[in-house]
């Protein structure tokens, strides 16, 4: 059975002047789920450390990591990871890719 939950990231509808809301069994749900965890750094949301990414800033992305810290956090099999990849720029990450089902 479908949830509604609140969108991310945190929106107002224009339509209906209401906060922007999402069902949770639809694709959006899943890529504002992705969106949200790999723009948290890890140790960001003080209940929930393991939340989130190392900041790829200082470091180098890493897709296996991603993937391992993604699956940990959502155990259950309503958003798999299919492929993780990267698009650079002179030598620089420029965008993460991520193909889920």
């Amino acid at each position: 059975m479908a949830h509604v939950g609140l969108s991310y990231p945190f929106r107002v509808d224009n339509d209906n002047r209401r906060f922007g809301t999402v069902a949770s069994d639809t694709d959006t749900y899943k890529a504002e789920q992705i969106q949200s965890f790999i723009r948290t750094h890890r140790n960001e949301r003080l209940m929930f450390p393991a939340f989130g990414i190392v900041d790829p800033t200082f470091d180098k992305f890493d897709a296996s990591t991603f993937t391992e810290g993604f699956s940990n956090f959502y155990k259950s099999n309503d958003i798999k990871i299919t492929n993780v990849s990267t698009a650079s720029y002179q030598g620089a990450v420029t965008d993460v890719l991520i193909d889920f089902e």
